[in-house]
């Protein structure tokens, strides 16, 4: 029987035991790719996903089939063969090898974990990289390190999510830009740091939301200046002569900048979401997209929902990454231009595919792991297209017959994504650590997976407050040195309690003229995550009062089409309901800030 309706239903969540709703046109989609509605509400499901995404904890082991020395997303001592890129895709195996009959008197999930075990699997994702070896989700990047998600990058290091940029160090989600240390969702800006939803800006430092600024210090909703600090404008030789005054080169100046930006960023506005022309969506970090619900870090969506990381897509619902053209795609992980693909993980250009593994230009599979150029595959073995239909139905029906229990009581039938049990990850190797940190007693007590670090043999020969407070001080043997990172562990932020800095590094801390960083590259990933608002929507409603903000901190600078009436428009925002700040709808704040 259809699960199809007219009408919204609310159901109860099997994994967290919350209530979530699922829509008439929910239950349309899923009609569509003629799988059931879901019985784990969206915030579950998504991190069911995500736990199979390890992108930043990477290993040295050997390639299992050349022997090779090689870099990897998997431990050496997880239990699955794992090749190089290179063995991957070369032809000296084959994939279809593996392959096994369908087992009728076990679930579905057990046999494709006991065919896990088997399948050579790839070390990493990447793709045309030059002198880049430690990185990962990344293509045609050249001169980098521990770069991640990242494609078109030259001589940068320790970001995420950076594209077509060069000399960016400890970045998140820059794009065509150079110079650039410390900042969060900036795009063609030349020579800033500490800054923040910044766009065609140049020397520009600790500020938020400017375009096409010039030469100012901490300064928010900024168009077209010039010369600034605080907001407030000066000439360019007073301007010089302040600058020398904040000591910027100095880690005790930076300090001092921060504390003054900070209570200014509760007197200045901010739009409900970031981005810019969408049509009837809601989510955060969205941009030219159209009829899409629950949607983040995102652009040229189209009738989509419950997506993080998406880049021109139409009718796909619960993925994380999934770009290129891919239609009625549905929970799905790292993949590329598919069409009705489900519940599958790195599938790319692949048609009618489900527990699809690290599948390339492959059709018609089901429950297939490391298959390439292939048709009609179930459990990595080749059927003719009457064969395979007919087998793919039984299977689907004993599917249902036949559910694999988790540890946790959760059923999964046909229609659910990939059991904890199988994920090759353990929970604090994943982005979900980032998303959603656990301690390793809950995560266990949720039924997932830990790593513990492995053993560190290294002595930390400079511990962090002995690191000198401005780059001039830095001599060239501090290569030489491991300094220890400030949180020791402490956090729960995959701390690698030490790290060294590289020459390449060195060079741009001087180019850019800023003091050394204390913490390790991931406690500092970790910390510039902390500035971007997550992945949650709460109701809000518009904070203009009519002549100012409701609170009376912000005055307004032109007339609003509700005039001097408070704004009646709510909306869903990302700003948790706590936030100190002054939320604006998207036509008071284009009032304010043109």
């Amino acid at each position: 029987m259809s699960d199809y309706t007219m009408t919204a239903e609310t159901r109860t969540c099997q994994n967290c035991k919350g209530q979530f709703i699922i829509e008439p046109d929910d239950f349309a989609f899923y009609e569509h790719l003629k799988v059931p509605a879901p019985t784990f509400c969206a915030p579950c499901r998504s991190i069911r996903r995500m736990q199979w995404r390890n992108e930043r904890t990477l290993y040295r082991r050997v390639c299992d089939l050349c022997k090779r020395n090689i870099v990897s997303a998997y431990s050496p001592k997880s239990p699955y063969t794992v090749y190089c890129s290179e063995c991957f895709y070369g032809d000296g195996w084959d994939p279809l090898s593996f392959g096994v009959d369908y087992d009728f008197s076990k679930p579905f999930f057990e046999q494709y974990r006991e065919l896990q075990y088997h399948v050579p699997r790839l070390a990493l994702f990447v793709i045309q990289n030059v002198q880049s070896e430690y990185v990962n989700g990344a293509a045609c990047d050249k001169n980098c390190y521990l770069i991640f998600v990242s494609d078109h990058n030259e001589d940068s290091m320790y970001s995420y999510w950076i594209m077509h940029s060069k000399n960016t160090v400890d970045c998140y989600d820059v794009l065509n830009s150079e110079l650039c240390y410390e900042c969060i969702s900036c795009i063609k800006c030349h020579r800033i740091a500490f800054s923040k939803d910044c766009s065609d800006c140049t020397n520009v430092f600790f500020s938020k939301n400017c375009a096409n600024c010039q030469d100012c210090v901490g300064c928010f909703n900024l168009r077209n200046k010039r010369y600034h600090i605080l907001n407030e404008p000066y000439t360019k030789e007073t301007y010089l002569e302040k600058l020398k005054e904040l000591r910027l080169d100095t880690r005790e100046g930076i300090h001092h900048i921060q504390e003054a930006v900070a209570p200014l960023e509760r007197r200045h506005i901010v739009k409900y979401i970031h981005g810019s022309h969408n049509t009837d969506v809601t989510g955060d970090y969205l941009y030219n997209s159209k009829a899409s619900r629950e949607c983040y870090s995102s652009d040229k969506l189209e009738d989509s929902k419950n997506i993080i990381y998406g880049d021109t897509m139409k009718n796909c619902h619960d993925a994380y990454v999934l770009v290129d053209g891919s239609q009625y795609a549905y929970e799905l992980i790292g993949s590329i231009s598919v069409n009705d693909a489900k519940f599958g993980c790195w599938v790319w250009h692949g048609f009618n595919t489900a527990y699809a593994d690290t599948c390339v230009n492959a059709n018609n599979l089901f429950g297939c792991i490391s298959v390439r150029k292939k048709d009609y595959c179930i459990l990595n073995k080749q059927y003719t297209k009457e064969s395979f239909d007919e087998l793919k139905t039984k299977i689907i029906q004993h599917m249902n017959e036949m559910p694999f229990t988790d540890t946790n009581g959760a059923v999964y039938r046909y229609g659910e994504f990939f059991p904890y049990a199988n994920c090759p990850f353990a929970y604090n190797e994943s982005v979900c650590q980032e998303h959603a940190p656990l301690t390793k007693e809950t995560a266990a007590a949720k039924g997932f997976a830990w790593r513990e670090p492995e053993e560190r043999d290294y002595k930390i020969t400079l511990a962090p407050d002995k690191v000198p407070a401005t780059i001039a001080e830095v001599e060239d043997t501090i290569t030489q040195e491991v300094v220890g990172c400030a949180h020791n562990g402490s956090c729960n932020h995959n701390c690698t309690t030490a790290f060294r800095i590289t020459p390449q590094e060195l060079q741009f801390y001087r180019r850019m003229n800023v003091p050394l960083p204390t913490l390790c590259f991931s406690c500092r990933h970790h910390a510039r995550l902390a500035h971007r608002n997550p992945y949650r929507l709460c109701a809000g409603t518009c904070a203009c009062g009519g002549a100012a903000s409701k609170n009376g901190v912000y005055r307004n600078t032109a007339p609003h089409a509700h005039g001097a009436n408070a704004c009646p428009a709510e909306f869903a925002t990302t700003y948790p309901a706590d936030y100190q700040g002054i939320i604006y709808c998207e036509p008071c704040y284009q009032q304010e800030v043109a």
